[in-house]
């Protein structure tokens, strides 16, 4: 005799912040939580965001291309489909601005929203060359062990540069990246001069990303703090 099924589990709506294409998900259940408790006890930041997004493609209902989620959709659908799974507020330690002293904070992450702005993709460089830029893909930023598992801040910079460096437009001809080796991608960025590559930092800058702001009073010495949490880690 087949064992009797545990849980009807719910459904709930969220909308794909990228796309705005709304879709159907359930909380994640045990089989998931253990995958997803294994990737992080193996300390590969790879396996853990593959494992986030296996995770996401487990608990919606609609098909979805994994290549075509960016990063910040990613940390957007899993902090709601955690939310519906294991409790809709999270507990964080914050330190005191004032005396350091670290504060347990509870973050509603119902409450949690991400705007996805206007944005100029086509970043101009010289009078004749264009750099037309996109989103990070979260896929492809898994799979980067260079941005992934890299130790240093400015070759994990250089490396999210590159990531988001679509085509370059020269007159009438379109250069798409995809064609092009990593290390003559890597030789056109360093021939830049500081203000053309500040120009493509601008755009990584305007990324959207998971934010949002908490205030709360100081246990130890009352000081009045509001500390804005940012990145999907930082949530829990």
């Amino acid at each position: 005799m087949a064992l009797p099924k545990l849980n009807n589990t719910p459904k709930y709506d969220l909308v794909i912040p990228s796309t705005s294409k709304a879709v159907k998900f359930r909380p994640y259940l045990v089989k998931e939580e253990k995958i997803l408790l294994l990737a992080m006890e193996t300390k590969d930041a790879g396996q853990a965001l593959n494992a986030v997004l296996d995770t996401i493609i487990a608990c919606v209902d609609e098909k979805i291309d994994p290549n075509s989620l960016t990063t910040f959709d990613i940390e957007y659908m899993f902090v709601k489909i955690r939310s519906k799974s294991v409790g809709e507020t999270s507990e964080i330690g914050v330190k005191c601005s004032e005396c350091e002293h670290t504060n347990k904070v509870a973050v509603d992450l119902q409450a949690i929203d991400i705007t996805v702005p206007k944005t100029d993709f086509m970043v101009q460089l010289t009078d004749d060359i264009i750099v037309e830029m996109s989103y990070p893909h979260f896929g492809a930023m898994a799979k980067n062990k260079k941005l992934v598992n890299s130790s240093s801040a400015t070759e994990q910079t250089f490396e999210m540069i590159m990531s988001v460096m679509k085509a370059i437009h020269t007159g009438d001809q379109r250069i798409d990246l995809k064609d092009v080796s990593h290390k003559e991608l890597e030789d056109f960025i360093e021939s830049m001069t500081g203000d053309q590559l500040q120009k493509i930092r601008a755009f990584v800058e305007t990324i959207p990303k998971l934010t949002h702001d908490v205030h709360f009073n100081c246990v130890q010495c009352k000081h009045t703090n509001t500390y804005t949490v940012e990145g999907m880690q930082n949530f829990f």
